[in-house]
């Protein structure tokens, strides 16, 4: 399966910007009510930016050490050893 890393920009509506994210129209529409940035039209339509869907999913960035130490604080509450897996 190829992949298409072309860079892509404008606007898109909720079902294209489920696509794009690789998520449910659903999901997609929780994440509208979660601060995920859009223009609603006056013909009810509503747009959001590729950039926006970016910029809010790049609020959700774990990195290994953050995870290594939540997985850690986990264990220990569970009355593991707190090692990490």
């Amino acid at each position: 399966m190829s992949v298409n890393m072309q860079k892509v920009s404008g606007w898109v509506k909720i079902k294209g910007g489920a696509q794009y994210a690789n998520v449910s129209e659903r999901t997609f529409r929780d994440w509208l009510k979660q601060d995920l940035k859009y223009s609603k039209l006056p013909t009810g339509h509503i747009l959001t930016k590729f950039e926006w869907i970016d910029q809010f999913l790049e609020g959700f960035t774990v990195n290994e050490n953050e995870l290594d130490k939540i997985i850690a604080e986990t264990m220990k509450d569970l009355g593991g050893n707190g090692k990490s897996l």
